[in-house]
């Protein structure tokens, strides 16, 4: 997996490993370590808003966003 990231897709590798990176230390590590918060949205989201009509759907979302 390692041979096959290093060798055709470098962004795989400095997404994960800072000193492959281009990215500034301290936004780094501002950053937060893992993406739970994101994925816990994600859930609340889907858990509200399953089957809606677009309209119900936007409207939704838009409460979310605010």
């Amino acid at each position: 997996w390692l041979k096959d990231k290093v060798e055709t897709n470098k962004f795989a590798l400095s997404a994960l490993y800072h000193p492959a990176s281009l990215i500034p230390e301290d936004i780094w590590r501002a950053c937060p370590a893992t993406t739970n918060g994101n994925e816990h949205a994600h859930r609340n989201v889907n858990r509200d808003g399953v089957n809606l009509t677009l309209l119900g759907g936007i409207m939704r979302g838009r409460a979310f966003d605010d």
